[in-house]
């Protein structure tokens, strides 16, 4: 009884520190280290408006100005709903934000593309489900993105 115990202890000892690593490691995917954006996993907790599936699918974000004005704009408003900028590069953002609770980091990557549309991907980076909290976070920042005004 004593070893199964044991056993037990290890394995969730384990389990955790895969997880705190998983959550605090760069993902080796994103568009910044690759160039391609990156399709979403077969497990819910990731949008794009790059894929073919309803479970994944979500609207890219749309936006009548040039480039520069549209990843100022976005970036402004990614700090404001808590996210911190770890790539920037031109016509490319990519965002982590944390989970309230349990601080959780879950990436954003956003992509303009010249006709002014912007491919959108948010994902969980630990966690099978996120009940829906990407998809979310993409339509807060769609909603707050139509609502700046011009500078």
């Amino acid at each position: 009884m004593r070893l199964l115990l044991n056993i037990v202890i290890v394995l969730l000892i384990a389990g955790g520190a895969y997880g705190i690593y998983k959550t605090l490691s760069t993902p080796d995917d994103l568009f910044a280290l690759t160039g391609d954006f990156a399709a979403c996993p077969p497990r819910p907790s990731c949008v794009s408006s790059m894929a073919g599936d309803a479970v994944h699918t979500i609207a890219p974000l749309n936006s009548g100005l040039d480039r520069d004005e549209t990843m100022r704009r976005l970036r402004d408003q990614i700090q404001a709903m808590g996210g911190s900028i770890e790539h920037e590069l031109q016509g490319y953002l990519h965002a982590v934000f944390q989970t309230p609770k349990m601080h959780f980091h879950d990436d954003v990557e956003l992509l303009y593309r010249a006709d002014g549309r912007v491919e959108v991907r948010s994902i969980s980076r630990l966690g099978y489900r996120d009940f829906g909290v990407n998809r979310n976070r993409i339509e807060m920042l769609r909603r707050r993105f139509d609502d700046t005004p011009a500078s």
